[in-house]
């Protein structure tokens, strides 16, 4: 299996949208949300920032196809205002690539592009995500994180906060 990374460049941002309209449909049963008017989860102004100073959009392709996307934010929940520290803004794996180390794979390889402090936050509700970093961030630092839940009025959710050097 052929995992590739590729950095979102304007030109996909068609493609983005796609992916994430996935993605909110992933989410809808856990959030209870609705398509709009038009059919679509997301509005007019979908990526209006886009990329934005702090935020790197990545593509992830496998044997070719378009699998899914993740975006890195330089931001913390934990420590607003510090600089190095890093949070996974979004991440998402289409289910026909998932629990084939597709997700794993690409995680490990954002944490080395980026050294320093990270994030990884999900919802309370998104059971399957708490699994899932769990389970990577633990095997990624020998077990070696730190878990928070800092309350709803910053994150909804836990946390997993560790640190990253390149490999």
């Amino acid at each position: 299996m052929n995992i590739e990374i590729i950095p979102a460049t304007p030109g996909h941002r068609t493609l983005m949208r796609q992916l994430f309209e996935l993605y909110c449909y992933d989410f809808s049963p856990m959030e209870g949300t609705d398509v709009n008017d038009t059919g679509l989860y997301t509005g007019e102004d979908f990526l209006a920032e886009w990329p934005g100073p702090g935020r790197h959009l990545f593509l992830t392709k496998v044997d070719g196809h378009w699998a899914g996307f993740a975006w890195v934010a330089e931001h913390s929940f934990v420590n607003p205002g510090v600089p190095g520290h890093y949070w996974m803004a979004e991440f998402f794996v289409m289910q026909k690539y998932r629990r084939r180390g597709v997700g794993e794979y690409v995680a490990v390889r954002l944490f080395e592009m980026f050294p320093g402090v990270w994030e990884v936050g999900e919802l309370a509700s998104n059971v399957n995500a708490q699994a899932f970093w769990r389970k990577v961030v633990g095997r990624y630092t020998g077990g070696q994180f730190e878990e928070k839940v800092p309350g709803a009025e910053k994150w909804p959710g836990p946390i997993q906060i560790f640190g990253s050097a390149r490999r």
